[in-house]
C-alpha cells in the first residue's frame, strides 16, 4: 500500500485502469469484448511502464543535479565591518 501511495496521481489512475481492464477481460463473456479489453489493457500497461520509467529517470536526474550543485557551492565569509559608533553628543 505504501508503494501505491507513493505514486503520482496519473500513475495511480493508470494502475486502477489496468486492474479494471484486467477484471473486465476476465469476467467478460463475449470473446470480441475480451480482445478489446486486452488491447486497452496492453495500451494502459505500456503507458504505465513508460510513465513510471520516465518519472524515475527524471527524479534521478534531479537528485544528481542537486548533488553536483551542492558540491560546487563554496561558502565565503561575509566581509568584516567596523563596529557601529555612537554619534550622540554629550
Amino acid at each position: 500500500m505504501d508503494f501505491f501511495n507513493s505514486l503520482s496521481m496519473d500513475l495511480k489512475l493508470l494502475v486502477i485502469g489496468i486492474a479494471g481492464c484486467a477484471l473486465l477481460a476476465l469476467f467478460s463473456g463475449n470473446p470480441k469484448t475480451e480482445k478489446r479489453y486486452l488491447l486497452v489493457l496492453a495500451v494502459l500497461a505500456a503507458a504505465g511502464i513508460y510513465r513510471f520509467n520516465h518519472t524515475l529517470a527524471h527524479e534521478q536526474e534531479e537528485i544528481s543535479a542537486a548533488r553536483s550543485a551542492a558540491s560546487r557551492v563554496v561558502a565565503t565569509p561575509p566581509p568584516k565591518r567596523a563596529p557601529l559608533a555612537s554619534t550622540f553628543a554629550n
